[in-house]
């Protein structure tokens, strides 16, 4: 049985495809973001030992002053430090599965 499915009212919709849309592009081009809203508290607690991005960096054992500072580590030691205390195995993939679901969060919301 075949019938019209037209489904009206998609315009909230298509407006956060949209804004999900553009932060895709914003990541993918590098945009600096603040470490605390892109790692939130709620990814931090699920992925890793830590209950924010803050503590994250702070427990390293390299002396940073700000987050930012973490890609100026080597891959290798940084991708040691990310495999160690989250669920991720390197650093791209933590920030990849953040980007990921803050996406998701905004479609969602």
């Amino acid at each position: 049985m075949d019938f019209d499915l037209r489904v009206s009212e998609l315009d909230p919709l298509h407006g956060r495809l949209e804004e999900a849309q553009e932060r895709v592009f914003e990541l993918q081009a590098g945009t600096r973001v603040d470490s605390d809203e892109f790692f939130s508290k709620e990814f931090m607690r699920s992925h890793t030992q830590y209950d924010s991005f803050r503590a994250f960096y702070r427990e390293s054992s390299w002396d940073l002053d700000e987050a930012g500072d973490m890609d100026e580590l080597p891959n290798d030691r940084l991708d040691g430090y990310v495999a160690e205390t989250t669920e991720f195995e390197t650093w791209e993939e933590m920030k990849t599965a953040a980007a990921e679901e803050e996406i998701l969060d905004q479609l969602v919301s």
